[in-house]
């Protein structure tokens, strides 16, 4: 077999049934006469995602036992990769019918561009905004601040999100979710900067582009479905925020004067304090906070990401009394199971294991009579949620909160969760790649 033409780049975690079907769609979207590759990198899945990668036709697997981020796997197929056009996937993505091709060949009729992305649509067949510009340095505040509120910091965000503009026809833009590039504009050794492992490492591939004087465009007749982000988001809301910001960091550091990072990291603290002031929910913890200010994005997870299903109850816990809990979980969830508060003070939070899928939470209450007043149940309910607050940021996954007892509803907002489950249908959600 001669050196194929297309090599395709695919890293995946813990997504095994998108994975799959990402590959289905590009075994079909493919000519018959295209002469291809595909290099994964596993990232040390637990969901069977490597044995599903072992077993398909045309991929060469590289079989990692720790998940070392998006930006390294990405460089370590690329090392293993022989093609001259390089597809940049991601394991969310599915093509539609002859987007592949038209990719090719649009880089075919234009030797001055240097790479293509397609159109993306949600799941749901509606557009999906996916695309940004580089950031001015009043959208990267308003991305991460309440300042975003103010009409100025606003229009700035939503010009850097491109909101309301026209897709209709191609366009020079970067998108690296699904992104066909000539391997003549790469490195030899590496594609993505590995001091940004999860995010921004896109658009600082794109400003290298660019400043080269190479183009990247979009064009809409290539069309994909994208999932869009789900493998992040089983980094759990405090690993993804902090690597989010600390990668933000690291960019700006390339992009900004010295006097701008002092603003921008006083703008967060700002932020941080009056949020706090205001009893408004804050996405980081003081100490997760400044270490992101530094450019410390922190550790990956490894083990265990299955999504936390957090069950607010009227009652204590008890197997007899529910079991029937146990049996709603998937098998891509675990159970963290919260006591009602006390009926006298306690200062203590405890979270014990009840089997292999379950944790049982006691958490604190400040107050006496909370049952019979509503002030005080405020109180303790958040005094409790920041108590398991705490615990939950050092678990990776998904946080999916169900309020069996309505008295809980001050905890809303208040545990960084993806979602609010209704309580009579909880439901396991679909998985899917980085993006």
């Amino acid at each position: 077999m001669g050196t194929p033409h297309l090599s395709v780049l695919l890293v995946s975690w813990n997504t095994c049934e998108q994975t799959r079907q990402c590959l289905e769609s590009l075994a079909a979207t493919a000519e018959e006469d295209l002469d291809y590759e595909v290099v994964a990198v596993d990232n040390g899945s637990s969901d069977g995602s490597a044995e599903m990668l072992a077993d398909q036709p045309r991929v060469r697997l590289i079989r990692k036992q720790h998940n070392t981020g998006f930006a390294a796997a990405v460089n370590q197929a690329y090392r293993r990769a022989n093609g001259q056009l390089i597809l940049l996937l991601n394991s969310d993505v599915r093509f539609h019918p002859g987007a592949l091709s038209r990719m090719i060949d649009y880089l075919r009729e234009r030797p001055d561009v240097a790479g293509v992305s397609p159109l993306y649509l949600n799941p749901d067949g509606t557009f999906q905004q996916h695309y940004v510009q580089q950031p001015s340095f009043a959208a990267t505040i308003a991305l991460v601040t309440a300042l975003r509120r103010l009409p100025g910091f606003r229009q700035a965000l939503h010009r850097f999100q491109m909101r309301g503009e026209d897709f209709s026809k191609p366009r020079q833009l970067a998108s690296g979710s699904c992104m066909l590039l000539r391997r003549a504009v790469l490195g030899q050794q590496t594609i993505f900067d590995e001091t940004f492992p999860v995010y921004w490492n896109d658009a600082v591939l794109a400003r290298q582009l660019d400043q080269a004087g190479h183009e990247l465009w979009m064009i809409p007749d290539a069309v994909v479905t994208h999932s869009r982000g789900a493998s992040c988001r089983l980094l759990g809301p405090t690993i993804r925020y902090r690597h989010l910001l600390g990668s933000l960091v690291g960019y700006l550091r390339m992009t900004q004067p010295r006097r701008r990072m002092v603003a921008f990291r006083a703008a967060l603290l700002a932020d941080h304090v009056v949020k706090r002031l205001f009893g408004r929910p804050v996405q980081l913890g003081l100490a997760d906070l400044l270490a992101a200010l530094r450019g410390d994005v922190g550790p990956l997870p490894d083990g265990d990401t299955r999504d936390w299903v957090v069950v607010f109850s009227r009652d204590r816990w008890s197997v007899d009394g529910h079991s029937a809990v146990l049996r709603q979980l998937s098998a891509g969830q675990r159970l963290l199971f919260v006591d009602p508060p006390a009926q006298r003070p306690r200062w203590r939070c405890e979270v014990t294991p009840i089997g292999s899928a379950a944790w049982h939470a006691v958490a604190p209450t400040v107050l006496p009579l909370g049952n019979s007043l509503p002030a005080v149940n405020w109180i303790n309910r958040r005094v409790a949620a920041s108590a398991l607050r705490r615990w939950l940021d050092r678990q990776a996954g998904a946080r999916l909160l169900r309020l069996d007892d309505e008295r809980a509803r001050p905890v809303l907002g208040r545990l960084g969760e993806d979602e609010v489950l209704p309580v009579e249908a909880p439901r396991p959600l679909e998985r899917s790649g980085r993006g």
